[in-house]
């Protein structure tokens, strides 16, 4: 990357979702591409019909995500609900969510961990 402070389409760090086939990720900023202290930002793309993003919890981290185009169901708690473009999710630290995509267009957001890593924002599935 040649300036920290400004990312370019096609830049940041591919970055799997655990356990999720059909879905991508790219971190654009954290502590390892541009020396954050306190967030983790991304992008993330689900394509049609994807599987389950089972349920899990950041037990370090709130997340917050932007619904840029498309829709996906997501939940959180006891709550299920359809999202789409404009809305935006907010997860409390600890809380157990989970996201698919079961529509026939591609579901494609923003991200952000209040982290400046995944790894420090924690991940754990819950059953």
């Amino acid at each position: 990357m040649a300036n920290r402070y400004l990312i370019r389409p096609g830049e940041g760090r591919s970055e799997p979702i655990k356990d999720l086939e059909g879905a991508s990720r790219v971190i654009l900023v954290d502590a390892q591409e541009v020396g954050a202290e306190d967030v983790t930002f991304g992008f993330s793309r689900f394509a049609p019909h994807t599987s389950i993003h089972k349920k899990h919890a950041h037990p370090e981290a709130e997340e917050i995500m932007y619904i840029l185009k498309g829709r996906g169901i997501s939940g959180c708690g006891d709550e299920e609900f359809e999202v789409q473009a404009g809305d935006t999710l907010w997860m409390p630290r600890g809380a157990t969510h989970w996201f698919y995509n079961p529509f026939d267009e591609p579901c494609e957001f923003i991200f952000l961990y209040t982290r400046a890593s995944l790894a420090s924002a924690g991940y754990a599935l819950n059953k």
